[in-house]
């Protein structure tokens, strides 16, 4: 009476092939703990005034600094907007930019909360918005009063924005899955491997067993 051949015994496989998948499970991990973010997109680095500042002094501009110069080419896409507490726009003339600095001028005609809205385009060709806050309790310009000879003076100027009508809202985007959810996944499709070796080494041990 010959002894029951082990080749046939699926646990080896099963086990062979829980090792690869530990395997690649640590290399995967591995690898995205040590990449650099060399892909990731842009971000505000610095702004003035900053996120929850309070202004107490004269403001004529708004400056935002990032930590990569924006995409030579797209300037059109990039925008910076400052709301009043009223709902009136602050910013006006044309936005300049200076490697990695945008800014653009404000009349600040009001004190309270403002909202400063920007857009742009990250050196790796993605669009990138955002949003902030800040309250400003500056000086403000006196309203113009009536004198008995008013000059004659030309109609007011709409001064044209450069930004769209349409405000961006959301704030820094990146891309990529978490690693952390990637991790899980790993985990349990180990998990369900282990399950299923186990049960294929039971159901061999009590198929060997069997008189």
């Amino acid at each position: 009476m010959t002894a029951p051949s082990s080749s046939a015994d699926p646990s080896r496989s099963l086990w062979r092939i829980l090792a690869l998948l530990a395997v690649v499970a640590l290399a995967f991990v591995a690898n995205c703990l040590t990449a650099p973010p060399a892909e990731a997109h842009d971000a505000l680095a610095e702004s003035n005034p900053a996120q929850g500042q309070t202004v107490t002094e004269k403001l004529d501009q708004i400056v935002l600094t990032f930590n990569e110069a924006p995409l030579s080419g797209l300037q059109g896409g990039i925008v910076i907007q400052a709301v009043g507490p009223t709902g009136r726009e602050a910013t006006t003339g044309e936005l300049r930019i200076q490697d990695r600095t945008l800014s653009r001028t404000v009349l600040m005609t009001e004190q309270g909360d403002y909202t400063v809205s920007w857009r742009t385009v990250s050196a790796d060709g993605h669009p990138i918005d955002g949003s902030y806050t800040f309250s400003y309790a500056g000086p403000i310009p006196a309203s113009p009063t009536a004198t008995s000879t008013p000059t004659p003076s030309a109609a007011p100027t709409t001064s044209a924005v450069a930004s769209p009508t349409s405000t961006p809202t959301a704030a820094n985007t990146s891309s990529g899955a978490p690693i952390a959810f990637v991790v899980v996944i790993i985990i349990v499709v180990l998990l369900l491997a282990g399950g299923g070796l186990w049960l294929a080494t039971e159901l061999n041990r009590r198929r060997t067993t069997k008189p």
